[in-house]
C-alpha cells in the first residue's frame, strides 16, 4: 500500500500532483484529506459518519462511542 498523503509536488500557486506507478493524482493544495484507516483501531473509515468523527476527532465512530463518551474528559488531555 502507498501513501497518499505525502510526496505531492506543486503544479502551481493551488494544485499539486502525485505519481504512483501508472496512476496520476491531481489536488488543490488546499486540499482538507481524511485518512482511511482509524488511528485507534485501524479499520478501515467506511461510512460517512467515520469520515466526519475522522475529520473531527482523529478515530471512527465505533471508537468515538465506545471511548471518547466514557473518557472524555482524559481523551481531551491526550
Amino acid at each position: 500500500m502507498f501513501d497518499l498523503n505525502n510526496g505531492w509536488e506543486s503544479i502551481d500557486s493551488k494544485t499539486e500532483e502525485k505519481t504512483e506507478g501508472i496512476a496520476r493524482f491531481i489536488r488543490p493544495k488546499d486540499f482538507d484529506f481524511c485518512p482511511i484507516y482509524c488511528s485507534s483501531c485501524n479499520k478501515a473509515v467506511s461510512t460517512i459518519e467515520d469520515v466526519d468523527i475522522m475529520k473531527r476527532k482523529g478515530v471512527c465512530e465505533e471508537c468515538f462511542t465506545l471511548f471518547y463518551y466514557i473518557n472524555a474528559e482524559k481523551w481531551n488531555k491526550g
